[in-house]
Formats: structure tokens, sequence, C-alpha cells
């Protein structure tokens, strides 16, 4: 945090006279804008205004206007700040020490009434652009925001509204005029998350301290006209499976399924292209699991959270070094690693190489095992499991339960919506594997099929594997399948779609089941 007020007062200049030779000077965001405003709310001190325009959306942003004495209290504050260099990253409270720091620095340098008269615009500015994101504050501060990019200086920076998915990415008032200022946004963006962007080393990915997915370049090295960034993030809380199905991604009978598949250790594979919610699916598979239990995740970027208390967590790393590589620790070694653990389910974040295959021989072991994998089908998923570099043979692919496909897609009225376009299991045959389809989704009527549980028990293979694990007849684990959605629609009816709320609802299944009350 240190460094990212250090970078913030470089490439500025001036001295203390009038505003325009303000060392720390401040240039609102204005909404100035032409077209039809579909809602205006606020974010902070900030209003947002999303607006359609000739069948675009805009998202724009109109920040307050600081007066001429503002600005001058704002340049005293911001210069004690740089100068007094406080230990900020030794701070459990930003925001708090913030508030301290503008009282009794304005107290000091006699400002405390301009100070009291604005208060509320000179702590937005200060947290903006000495602990936030400068320019991008707003849309990283807006929970409605999914996405953020920047293709280039000269043009509007782009985001993806969660409730205005049927215009896909917004135009915003925000702009870096030229390369020197997106340039250094990008330097400050990388020191702010601990990495580092040069000519030597044009790129970095990272996840911010918040939980949000960075990916930037520096320059023209690597990407043209010069600096880019996107910024992929990720709700404080994450969804649970509540919330997928109050948004019909899945029907309370497929996540029944996909909650005994998981419980009897099976091994999942969530297909589907990139932005299906790939992630997000498996997260909420996860939080079915009895939370007693112990599960290993294993991610390039740690995005999977889980409310279990044995919850081992790897992450891989890598060296953007060729001289350093040999200190790179991958995911195949984290997949090995993690069974010196001995954790009940061992969960890969996404696999790509020949990492699959150790998670296949965990699966072997008897763990229960998911992850994700990019691919547009399960027919797809096959071909490419078993070609090079994962060369998965047919007796590996067989250890694999079940494949969830994911699509994003838009439905009749535009919106952008997330759908489980099928869940099939994988059988073995005397000459080849064959798939068989349990659930398929409609995307003409938006239905799910089937919708009656003796139907999925007759289609399914793996459940006739869990009958053998628990001597259930058909008939208990048909009504063991209709409890479970029933137990995952009266929540839902209840309003308990928060992920703690979610997590709470799973515990307590799990109590009453061991008391013989479920």
């Amino acid at each position: 945090m240190l460094r990212w007020i250090i970078w913030l007062l470089q490439g500025k200049g001036g001295g203390k006279g009038d505003i325009s030779r303000l060392r720390f000077k401040v240039e609102p965001l204005r909404a100035v804008f032409q077209g039809r405003v579909l809602e205006r709310y606020r974010v902070d001190q900030a209003t947002v205004h999303v607006v359609e325009r000739e069948g675009r959306g805009l998202y724009i942003i109109g920040e307050p206007e600081l007066t001429a004495e503002e600005m001058q209290a704002y340049n005293l504050l911001m210069e004690n700040l740089y100068y007094s260099l406080k230990p900020i990253v030794k701070m459990d409270d930003p925001m708090k020490y913030l508030e301290t720091f503008i009282w009794e620095t304005a107290e000091d340098v006699g400002v405390i009434d301009q100070v009291q008269r604005c208060f509320g615009k000179i702590k937005y500015y200060i947290a903006r652009d000495a602990f936030g994101y400068g320019l991008i504050h707003v849309p990283m501060m807006d929970p409605d925001i999914e996405e953020i990019s920047c293709t280039g200086y000269g043009r509007p920076v782009t985001v993806i509204h969660r409730r205005y998915t049927e215009y896909d990415w917004l135009s915003t008032n925000i702009i870096f005029q030229n390369e020197d200022s997106l340039g250094r946004f990008v330097q400050r963006l990388a020191q702010r998350v601990g990495k580092s962007v040069t000519t030597a080393v044009p790129f970095t990915d990272a996840m911010s301290r918040e939980g949000h997915r960075l990916a930037m370049t520096y320059n023209a090295e690597v990407t043209l006209p010069g600096s880019t960034f996107c910024i992929r993030k990720f709700p404080e809380n994450p969804l649970s499976m509540a919330h997928l199905l109050r948004l019909g991604t899945l029907t309370p009978l497929t996540a029944a399924y996909l909650w005994i598949i998981a419980e009897y250790r099976g091994f999942i594979m969530v297909l589907g292209a990139m932005g299906t919610g790939k992630t997000t699916t498996t997260n909420c598979i996860l939080t079915m699991i009895d939370p007693n239990l112990k599960i290993a995740t294993i991610e390039d970027t740690p995005e999977l959270k889980i409310p279990h208390r044995s919850w081992q967590r790897f992450k891989s790393r890598q060296s953007y070094s060729i001289t350093e590589s040999r200190f790179n620790i991958d995911l195949m070694d984290l997949v090995k690693l993690s069974l010196r653990y001995r954790p009940d389910y061992i969960v890969v974040g996404e696999v790509r190489g020949e990492e699959i295959r150790a998670l296949i021989q965990a699966a072997a072991l008897g763990h229960g095992a998911l992850c994700t994998l990019h691919a547009e089908s399960p027919e797809a998923a096959l071909v490419r499991m078993r070609s090079p570099p994962m060369n998965v043979g047919e007796g590996g692919l067989m250890l694999i339960w079940c494949f969830v496909q994911l699509t994003r897609t838009k439905n009749a009225d535009g919106k952008v919506v997330r759908r489980v376009l099928e869940v099939a299991e994988v059988e073995g045959g005397e000459e080849k594997l064959t798939l068989r389809r349990i659930f398929t989704w409609d995307a003409r009527t938006d239905t799910f099929e089937p919708a009656d549980a003796a139907e999925v028990v007759r289609r399914s293979r793996r459940l006739k594997t869990v009958m053998r694990l628990t001597g259930w007849t058909v008939e208990e684990l048909t009504e063991e399948l209709e409890k479970r959605a029933e137990y995952l629609r009266r929540t839902v009816e209840e309003g308990k779609h928060s992920y703690p709320e979610f997590s709470e609802e799973i515990r307590r299944f799990y109590v009453m089941r061991r008391k013989g009350e479920i």
C-alpha cells in the first residue's frame, strides 16, 4: 500500500500557489451524456447513470465537484499523507485510519473548518486516490459490476453490469488520454497486488486483496496500441446453490442429484466456455458437502471459497523468468502433494495438462474429485482429454462419474443467463466409452427434463453405484432425491440465499440426518 501512494506522486509537479499548480489535484468524472436513463444510483459519494443510447449501453459516473478552497484542503491533506509515510501496510482498518488522519491533519494545518464542511467529499477522494483504484474506483466499488476492461489509451473503459447484460459491455466515461497515464496506472495496479510489469516482463496476472482476478500488460510490448488491463470481479460473499436455483441455472432435482454424487465421492467435471460460471458452480457443489469433511483445493489463481473448517488451500507458483523456471510449482506438483494431507476431496480449479492424470489417480484411490475444464460439450471434453498434453487413457476416463455442461446465452428478453445445458454420465462399453444424458435443458421453453426423481434413478448408472454403497433400494434412493430437492426448494423459498445462510442450512441438514430427524 505504501508503494501505491509513492507511485501516486510520480509524474506530478507544481507548487502550492493557485489550483493549477497544486501538487495533488482532483479531476472529477462528470456525468455528461445523451440518451435514456435506465437507472440512477449512488456508489459512495459518486452517482452512476446507466444509460441507453441508440441501442448501446453506457455506464456514466458523476463524481462530486470540489471548490478551489476544498481543492486546497485536499492538496494539503494528501501532501501530509505522503510525507508522513506511516506504515499503512500494517493497518487493520485503512478507512478508520484515514478518518483519524484527516481530522488530526486538518487541525494541525489549520483547515479544520473547511474539512468539516466537505468531509464526505474529501474522504472520498483521498480514499479513491490513496487507498482505492483511482479512476476506476467507482466500478471497483460497485457490487453490480462483474468485469472491467481497458483495451488501450484513448478508448473508454468498459464494464459488464449484472443487471444490464442485454447490452453486453457498457462504455464508461473513464478514459486514459495517453499511454503515459495508462502505463503509470497499470504499474501502480501491479504494485498494489504485489506484482510488477516492466519492459522486460510486460505482463502479469494476480489476485487482489478483495479476491478479484487481474490481468495487465505494459506498454506496446505484447499488446497494441499499448498498456491494457482486465479485472474480473468476484462478489465478497460467493453465490450459493440457492442463488443458482433462484436464477434458474439448474433445478432443485438436478442439484439434489449432484449433491448425492458429490457426497458419495464421485468424480464431477464441470464444463463450459469462459464466463459460463464453471468456478461458481463448482463452488456451489462444494458447499453441499458435509462441513465436517476435509477438502483440498488446488488453483493457479485462488477463487474457490468454501465454509469447511478442514479446508486446505493450495496455489501454484510460476516465474516469468526462464532462468528461474526451475522454481515453478505447478498443479501436477500440488495434486501429488495434496494426497499427503489425506483429504476427503481433491478439487482442481481448472485442468489443462498432465495434472488431470494425477487427479484421476486420486479418484481411483477413493478421494472425491471435482474440477473444471474448458470444453463445449462432454464429447469435446473426452476428445481433449485423450489428446496431448493430457493423454488420459480409456481406463482413466471411466473414473469420471459425470459431466456438468454449462452455457451462457440470452433469453427471450435479451438478458444473458447461465444454464446447465446437460448433465451426462460416462459409461464404459465393450468397444468405447459412451455418454448417458441424465438431465437436459430446452432452450425454447427454458425448462429442464426430467422433472421426476424416479426417471432420474432409472436413467442413472452412477446412482446405482450409490445404491450399492448405501444399501438403498430404488424406492429409497428416489425418496432421498425427492427429499433433498424439497429441502433445497424450501431453502430458496425461505429466502436463505446468502452464502452464510445457505451454508448453515447444509450444516443443519447433516446434523438432523445424524440424529435421524431427516
